[in-house]
């Protein structure tokens, strides 16, 4: 089996859309506007379709991997460094500014803020250690999902007194308020993609053509969705709540990311060969580079124009100007890289 499909690198391209507005929501947009209707609205566009669907499909790759455990350990690792890394690189204005005394913040939260690259890398050396036993116990895998969820909802009671401690329990649950994606309840996202690996391989269960072919079940998961999408939108445009949620809302994700998926597998079937789903297959294809890249260009003007922006109009000229600059800058990155590695090899 490859190891990345069409549908999910479509699915992790208009996720990187999506993120890259909602991070402009929370950086650029007015405090007015972010608790705008629309500003709401944003803010649920960039929940359920972006973390929790990388984080299923992050979980689902992790099943399929050939790597060993020590590889896999020392790209988790890898990954964590490289979070902390961006975290000064996103923060580099932010951090000068306060040096020179422009600004009196507690800075300590920006270079420690717990975001999703280490939560991937944590999760991914957690995983690695159950991997084995996990995958011939599907049912631990379902139970560990649900202790994920309620997990994280009981530590948070007991927040460290000392400071450096706060620091460390932010990355494993939401005791600070730069704890954003903690490994509890996160982990149950990954732990469901390795989990729906299992339920194909033992049972040939495929979730995208049972909606395909059975319409009571489709209609009833879509209108499911419709009909609760207040009750979602209301976590989601809740950081605190959203970061740190629990069992129900996690529920009501998967099956939102279920019907989600199946209607973009459909509309990919016949529109995959467009120039639009070449540029989202591209995207998704090189996710990690553009989340940086888009990153380190909002994080760094964000300190100069922090919750200025009023009109949504010029919101939308942000998100075109930064995902364009991000696309532009890993395209030559990429390029720059193989020109590299064809001149090794020649």
């Amino acid at each position: 089996m490859p190891n990345r499909t069409h549908t999910a690198d479509i699915l992790k391209g208009i996720a990187i859309l999506l993120m890259i507005q909602v991070h402009l929501v929370e950086v650029f947009a007015s405090h007015e506007l972010e608790a705008s209707d629309i500003g709401k609205f944003f803010m649920f566009l960039g929940g359920p379709p972006v973390a929790p669907l990388f984080m299923v499909l992050f979980g689902y790759f992790i099943s399929l991997t050939h790597q060993s455990t020590q590889q896999l350990v020392v790209r988790g690792l890898k990954i964590f460094a490289l979070g902390m890394l961006l975290n000064l690189a996103m923060n580099f204005n932010l951090i000068n500014t306060v040096r020179r005394g422009l600004l009196q913040i507690d800075i300590l939260s920006f270079v420690f803020g717990e975001d999703i690259l280490q939560f991937a890398g944590i999760s991914l050396i957690v995983i690695v250690v159950l991997k084995k036993v996990l995958e011939q116990q599907l049912i631990l895998t379902f139970i560990l999902i649900i202790v994920s969820t309620l997990v994280g909802q009981y530590l948070v009671t007991y927040i460290p007194e000392d400071d450096t401690l706060k620091y460390v329990t932010a990355f494993f649950y939401g005791s600070s308020h730069w704890s954003y994606f903690p490994l509890f309840p996160w982990l149950a996202y990954p732990l469901t993609g390795m989990a729906l690996y299992q339920l194909q391989q033992r049972y040939t269960i495929n979730l995208m053509y049972a909606i395909k072919t059975n319409k009571t079940l489709g209609v009833g998961a879509f209108l499911f969705v419709v009909l609760t999408l207040g009750y979602a939108i209301h976590v989601a445009s809740d950081l605190p709540t959203y970061y740190h949620h629990g069992v129900l809302f996690y529920l009501w994700v998967i099956v939102f990311l279920t019907v989600y998926s199946a209607c973009i597998y459909l509309i990919t079937e016949r529109l995959k060969t467009t120039v639009v789903f070449r540029y989202l297959t591209w995207l998704g294809k090189h996710v990690t580079l553009i989340y940086i890249i888009q990153w380190i260009i909002i994080g760094n003007i964000g300190t100069e124009i922090y919750k200025s922006i009023t009109s949504p109009l010029y919101l939308a000229l942000c998100l075109v100007g930064v995902l364009g600059i991000s696309s532009g800058l890993s395209y030559l990155i990429l390029k720059g890289k193989e020109i590299m590695l064809r001149n090794k090899l020649s």
